[in-house]
């Protein structure tokens, strides 16, 4: 298969494309091994941009960093759920922006193995995460925490990952949970069950949500 195929006719229309950032959506697997390195999709103007069987989803934007609101962020967090339901998506954080299809390339190139790997490992899997609190308000204390640890590690071997994370407020313990999509609701019956057993406790569960906890990009231009 040849690395290039022509996706322009117009070589100035070609140069204005390169040089126009491209907001980072999130990678998953191409759907076919054929057609345009770059097209357009149908839902909120992405472009697929192709390297080998992998997909990169962008948006067309200004090579800058964009602006940071709750607007922003939840128009990238739709546009990435989107793409979720198409299959399973290493989701980008937001703000993640490339000056122009090379430079993406780049990141496919260089991360392939890595993001072959991590896609193959999120197949069929999503996230669902669980929030614990007191029950009856208070704040959070020992005895509450270790409560919740001792759930954390139950329902731990139900899902294929698990990760800790920060807390705030009145929460005792939050937790992300990689679980098989057709098994979420039953890991839920489960969780509540598990804190059922536990009257000091409450949990707030919500998903399915593409894996956002369990996906790192790292990369240097």
């Amino acid at each position: 298969m040849s690395e290039e195929t022509p996706i322009l006719k117009d070589p100035s229309k070609r140069r204005e494309d390169e040089s126009r950032g491209l907001v980072l959506i999130g990678v998953q697997r191409a759907r076919s091994w054929r057609g345009r390195r770059v097209a357009r999709l149908g839902e909120e103007n992405l472009l697929s941009v192709r390297y080998r069987d992998l997909e990169a989803l962008v948006r067309p934007a200004p090579y800058e960093l964009p602006e940071l609101n709750a607007d922003s962020v939840a128009a990238h967090q739709r546009a990435v759920e989107a793409a979720s339901r198409r299959g399973t998506i290493l989701p980008a954080p937001f703000g993640l922006v490339f000056g122009g299809r090379r430079a993406l390339i780049r990141l496919l190139q260089d991360q392939y193995l890595i993001m072959d790997e991590a896609l193959s490992f999120l197949d069929g899997q999503t996230e669902v995460r669980a929030h614990f609190s007191s029950s009856d308000g208070r704040d959070p204390d020992d005895q509450l925490l270790a409560l919740a640890t001792q759930v954390y590690s139950e329902l731990r071997r139900l899902a294929r990952a698990a990760i800790p994370s920060a807390v705030d407020g009145k929460r005792v313990f939050t937790a992300a949970f990689l679980v098989e999509r057709s098994a979420w609701v039953e890991f839920v019956s489960r969780a509540e069950d598990a804190v059922a057993a536990h009257p000091e406790l409450s949990v707030d569960i919500t998903g399915p949500w593409p894996p956002y906890d369990f996906v790192r990009f790292a990369y240097e231009h």
